[in-house]
């Protein structure tokens, strides 16, 4: 009775056991995705060392902050001498320079003289 009562508990731990070839299989499927995930990551890699070399040349490209700042000094004195030869030119041709008008005006329906202060005279 016991030899059977073992071998009852054999067939019921059988269930449990994996086949050799299921086994086989699953892990043949596992190296193939752990294979996969190797190459994505080498391909991430290879990715993120372009993007940091593309970075580097980007840096090495800008300028620095003492070229920039002379740069900026320059295009100041340049803004400041358009200004000012700005104001000098309005000077000129503002409505504000006295010009002499004609004294005897004349109607423009009837073209008859008429008397007028000028202001400013």
């Amino acid at each position: 009775m016991m030899a059977a009562m073992d071998m009852k508990a054999d067939k019921a731990a059988l269930g449990s056991k994996v086949n050799c070839s299921q086994f086989e299989a699953y892990m043949e499927r596992l190296d193939e995705r752990m294979q996969e995930l190797q190459s994505q990551i080498s391909g991430q890699e290879e990715h993120w060392n372009n993007m940091q070399q593309q970075l580097s040349h980007v840096v090495e490209e800008k300028l620095d902050r003492l070229e920039l700042n002379a740069f900026s000094s320059r295009m100041e004195e340049t803004w400041k001498r358009s200004i000012e030869d700005l104001k000098i030119k309005e000077g000129d041709s503002a409505a504000g320079i006295k010009k002499q008008l004609p004294v005897p005006f004349t109607c423009l329906s009837c073209d008859r003289m008429l008397t007028v202060q000028v202001p400013g005279q």
